[in-house]
């Protein structure tokens, strides 16, 4: 039977990173996808079927796009879309205050031949820059609409949307050299007429793409797409490619310049603002070492003193008084353990993830949602970027390692921003073996603020020196083609907007909540099984060797090992509550604190890992994390022992 429902028209919003794209979105599809002052936020594509310009479409989010060429895994995404989907508009969402860098762009996305809308945005930070845009020329200079627009404010929208109904594709807007332009007439008369390659797909092939000859093979057959690699090897041979390259850049760059000179007119602002030279503060060797360890401890004492006492509120007044109300009903003793027992699928399960979770999510997000705002962590980013060249990661990797705080699994995928696989496996094997989670982080240091300072210094020390000892032996090991360069868009600090920080807390404890709530009451339910059937004793026997041997924990402590492999912070909670209730003594809570820190990730983690970097990466790093966690415990264990 034929399918006669009609394709779904398609709406993909592209451009360079931090440009506001996301915020488009949002505001066009009524939902939510994460928007930060910083690049490279949108890592893999959002969709949401919405009414625009009068018609249904599909509205695609893409990651940003520095360019169609040489691209990393996340701006593949985005290329992907565009080569792909085709989708029959295209917005493009460029940036005021970077406009060369915008217009370079636009060229590239135009010569793919879809219809394109020119949403040139941030005009209200343009404006606090002195820069002036003359739309009328600019969108003539373009060949396509274009509307201005400030998307946070949500001023210029409606123009935007209202450009929309009357666009047609426009191949290029420049020529190239006589020889490109006579290389790419060639290939074009290569394929029927009727359905001939847009010439950016041509101009990527002739650049030595190689998935542009994977698409031309996969549309036109794979011997058309060998006649025209014939092309430009016999173009190759007249010139280098790189000499080629070069004079494709070179005419984008000299066209941009041309129209920026008619376009856009720049008036001198006075002295430098409070907020730069603060951006600039940040990222100095001198003093922005200071600020970062100020930062740290700020949200250490947010989250451990914060945290611990709004926990201690809502479980004095809700949950305590709850578990003892719902025990009273449970008919018999087995129901009762089932329930509110030291297993159970309330107490362990739902209370402990919304009453012990949630509020250290919430002051911890909080804050990593208020240094967003206020641009802080792309100047980190260059702060760090010498820091991490020994271990073979450049300042971009702080981007998916501060994610890491939140959440592992989502740092594992924004890790696919990094250029090259080394740097994505060396990423992706630190934030597994030693950035806790946000909720992990948070009980683990709930349960420092209690602990003499020495078990701080121990902890962090220990975490730290083997994360460098790792990095640096896999930077040694991890063989590489290519080095990647550090090229980041450092935004200036703003006054943080209330409204979004509120809004992206709301969104990141939803999103815990629908995630992890299951799995605490799965874990739970698990626990009490293995407790029942006499499996718990049995794995308790088998791990005494290491456990209790080797590491001089209490037997119960296998039990916070099991619930690690579900979550982290599943088994973080657990080893909280053997301490709270005078389980382990100093010396055992700082080992213990060390080994679950960096043990093995939790499932989620793992599965992003095998689509991320292939399944014998992922069995390589886990075994490793086992092994390493154990060794540096029982190191940590037999040194302080000794002393």
């Amino acid at each position: 039977m034929v399918n006669s429902e009609p394709r779904k028209k398609k709406i993909a919003i592209v451009g360079p990173p931090n440009v506001g794209k996301s915020t488009l979105f949002n505001k066009f599809s009524r939902s939510y996808s994460v928007v930060a002052n910083y690049p490279q936020t949108t890592i893999e594509t959002f969709r949401k079927d919405v009414t625009f310009a009068g018609g249904r479409f599909e509205l695609i989010d893409t990651p940003g796009l520095f360019s169609l060429y040489g691209v990393s895994e996340d701006e593949a995404v985005a290329r992907a879309v565009l080569l792909n989907e085709r989708p029959d508009l295209v917005i493009f969402c460029g940036d005021a205050t970077n406009i060369k860098r915008t217009l370079i762009m636009l060229t590239q996305v135009l010569e793919m031949g879809l219809p394109t809308v020119f949403c040139l945005n941030k005009m209200d930070e343009a404006g606090r820059k002195g820069i002036s845009i003359d739309r009328e020329r600019l969108a003539q200079g373009v060949g396509i609409p274009l509307a201005l627009t400030a998307a946070v404010q949500g001023a210029g929208l409606k123009e935007l949307e209202g450009s929309v109904r009357h666009i047609t594709p426009r191949q290029s807007l420049l020529h190239y050299t006589p020889a490109v332009e006579k290389a790419l007439d060639e290939m074009k008369s290569i394929f029927p007429a009727s359905d001939a390659p847009p010439r950016g797909l041509l101009l990527m092939l002739l650049m030595e793409e190689g998935e542009a000859v994977a698409t031309l093979a996969k549309r036109h057959g794979v011997e058309l797409a060998a006649k025209a690699e014939v092309v430009r090897e016999r173009l190759y041979q007249t010139g280098s490619s790189l000499l080629v390259k070069n004079a494709v850049f070179k005419a984008r760059e000299e066209w941009a310049d041309a129209l920026i000179a008619t376009t856009v007119h720049r008036k001198p602002v006075g002295a430098k603002s409070i907020a730069s030279e603060a951006a600039r503060f940040s990222r100095h060797p001198l003093f922005g070492i200071p600020l970062l360890i100020g930062v740290l401890w700020a949200t250490f004492q947010g989250v451990a003193r914060i945290s611990t006492a709004l926990a201690a509120f809502l479980d004095a007044l809700i949950f305590a008084p709850a578990a003892v109300f719902i025990g009273r009903l449970a008919p018999n003793d087995f129901v009762r353990e089932f329930l509110v027992g030291n297993f159970g699928i309330i107490t362990m399960g739902v209370f402990n993830a919304i009453g012990t979770v949630v509020p250290i999510l919430l002051v911890f997000f909080i804050i990593i949602n208020f240094l967003e705002e206020v641009g802080y962590l792309p100047n980190l980013g260059v702060l760090l970027n010498r820091m991490l060249a020994p271990i073979g990661l450049s300042g971009k990797a702080v981007m998916p390692m501060v994610l890491g705080f939140g959440c592992n699994t989502i740092a594992t995928m924004a890790s696919r921003m990094l250029e090259t696989k080394k740097e994505r496996i060396i990423a992706s094997f630190l934030i597994a073996l030693g950035v806790p989670c946000a909720v992990q982080l948070g009980i683990l240091l709930a349960i420092l603020a209690t602990a003499p300072f020495s078990a701080l210094l121990i902890v962090i020390g220990s975490i730290m020196l083997t994360q460098v000892g790792v990095g640096l032996l896999l930077n040694r090991l991890i063989p590489t083609k290519r080095h990647a360069d550090f090229i980041m868009d450092l935004p200036t600090f703003y006054v943080p907007d209330w409204r979004n920080i509120a809004r992206k807390t709301y969104f990141r404890i939803k999103w815990f909540l629908d995630e992890a709530l299951p799995m605490f009451v799965a874990a739970s339910l698990f626990m009490f099984m293995l407790e029942k059937t006499g499996m718990l004793a049995v794995i308790e026997r088998w791990a005494r060797p290491v456990v209790t041997g080797m590491l001089s924990l209490p037997g119960k402590a296998t039990e916070v090992f099991i619930l690690v492999l579900a979550r982290r912070e599943i088994g973080a909670l657990h080893f909280k509550d053997m301490v709270d209730t005078g389980l382990m003594d100093y010396t055992q809570t700082v080992v213990g604190l060390v080994v679950i820190t960096l043990f093995i990730p939790c499932v989620s983690n793992t599965m992003v890992m095998v689509k991320e970097l292939g399944l014998r990466w992922t069995v390589f790093i886990n075994v490793a994390i086992i092994a390493i966690a154990v060794a540096v415990g029982g190191g940590v264990n037999f040194l302080m022992r000794l002393g």
